[in-house]
């Protein structure tokens, strides 16, 4: 596991609720493109998400957490090359495009069968005959 760069930071719920609407921006622009079945009404969260395993509360519960390891690794005294300083918004921002792009790569994957309905089982299992 990655060691925390401000282990001794203490987060609070408003650090992570200041960040929500960066979260559903995540979630509206990313997820919801990816599946037909990703609605952002609050009662539509807990529909599984094709093949992934995930609902999408589970990815904005996953999302959230990933709010907290930026504010833990974040440096308010780090400097760029430049010479300029990083805002926490702007490095809690890069961080959750990463880490969205890593997961959506992760379940969108067709040739593990996740996020598709209409893969055929053994294209997908590997078992399909072959041409001698």
């Amino acid at each position: 596991m990655a060691k925390l760069k401000n282990p001794d930071r203490k987060l609070t719920d408003d650090d992570i609720k200041k960040y929500e609407p960066m979260v559903e921006k995540y979630v509206r622009d990313y997820v919801v493109k990816n599946w037909n079945e990703a609605k952002l009404g609050k009662k539509n969260g807990d529909v599984s998400l094709g093949n992934s395993g995930q609902t999408l509360n589970d990815i904005r519960q996953q999302l959230r957490c990933e709010v907290c390891i930026a504010l833990y690794n974040y440096n308010p005294d780090f400097i760029t090359k430049e010479g300029r300083s990083v805002k926490e918004s702007t490095f809690v921002f890069q961080h959750l495009f990463n880490r969205v792009g890593q997961l959506m790569k992760r379940l969108t994957k067709k040739r593990y069968g996740y996020g598709v309905w209409t893969a055929n089982i053994e294209e997908t299992l590997w078992e399909t005959e072959r041409d001698n």
